[in-house]
């Protein structure tokens, strides 16, 4: 039990600079609230939600393969196992976080004005 606790607390060290990153922009999403609030508010859900992807996602990387491997009763075919417990893992993972993704880049486009067309010197 010491080690997996340990092990979580190294993964969530190794992706402090993300963690900072996320709540680096939700403090910014805040304090443009009043200037863009649908803006701000689609931001601030994006950038929650990978926040609570992150920690999440990080729990049940370290948990998750330990419990599946640890229950299933013959160790002949441990790799194939782990093998499909990081795809499956990986794929729920990354789908999930392109929901957040994609809210986030609504976000970057949305509320913008056209450009008017460049003239061209031909």
């Amino acid at each position: 039990m010491e080690s997996q606790l340990f092990n979580l607390f190294q993964a969530y060290l190794e992706q402090l600079p993300t963690f900072l990153a996320l709540i680096a922009g939700i403090v910014f999403a805040v304090t443009r609230w009043k200037h863009y609030p649908k803006v701000a508010l689609l931001v601030l859900i994006a950038l929650v939600f990978l926040l609570l992807h992150q920690v999440i996602f990080t729990i049940v990387y370290n948990v998750v393969p330990r419990w599946v491997i640890s229950s299933s009763g013959s160790y002949e075919n441990v790799r194939v196992v782990i093998d499909r417990i990081y795809l499956v893992l990986g794929l729920i993972s990354n789908g999930t976080a392109a929901i957040g993704f994609g809210v986030l880049l609504t976000a970057i486009f949305m509320r913008r004005p056209p450009q008017p067309m460049a003239k061209s010197n031909l």
